[in-house]
């Protein structure tokens, strides 16, 4: 069997972990909008519906302004995948609820203008995300999905 290098490795980790994180833990914090800075791109974080967390096991949170941040953070090393306790996002659709990353449903499309121009944008529901898709093209992916555009 052939061996699984670098960023191979890093995403079939992070797949694995977020597949089975979830039940316990801290949980999300309030993110304080226009005061609160993006833990990757240091920009102040000031619209809800993109905004997303990482939880960590120590109850440490990072705070992020755009999914692709996000993905950005947490494929790039920068903590141990097995202290990340969850990954929150903001459902696009209803900004006050959050979504853990594994369970939503993402829009992917050049149309959405998210903070730092991810084209990325994350829904509890389906067919909330399909409704937006329809609204502004692109595709509709898996948390996997954006995990696997992040590590590559």
């Amino acid at each position: 069997m052939p061996a699984i290098h670098g960023k191979r490795l890093a995403f079939v980790m992070l797949s694995a972990l977020f597949a089975t994180v979830g039940c316990g833990g801290v949980g999300p914090a309030a993110i304080h909008y226009d005061a609160d800075a993006c833990d990757h791109c240091r920009m102040t974080i000031s619209d809800p519906a993109f905004a997303g967390q990482v939880v960590m096991r120590t109850g440490k949170i990072y705070r992020f302004d755009d999914p692709s941040c996000l993905v950005s953070f947490v494929t790039s090393g920068h903590t141990a995948s097995a202290e990340i306790d969850g990954v929150w996002l903001n459902d696009h659709a209803h900004p006050d609820a959050r979504v853990k990353a594994p369970d939503a449903v993402f829009v992917v499309s050049d149309r959405i203008r998210a903070p730092m121009n991810g084209r990325t944008a994350a829904f509890a529901s389906r067919g909330d995300a399909a409704a937006f898709q329809a609204s502004v093209g692109g595709q509709l992916q898996a948390w996997t999905d954006l995990l696997k555009r992040g590590a590559s």
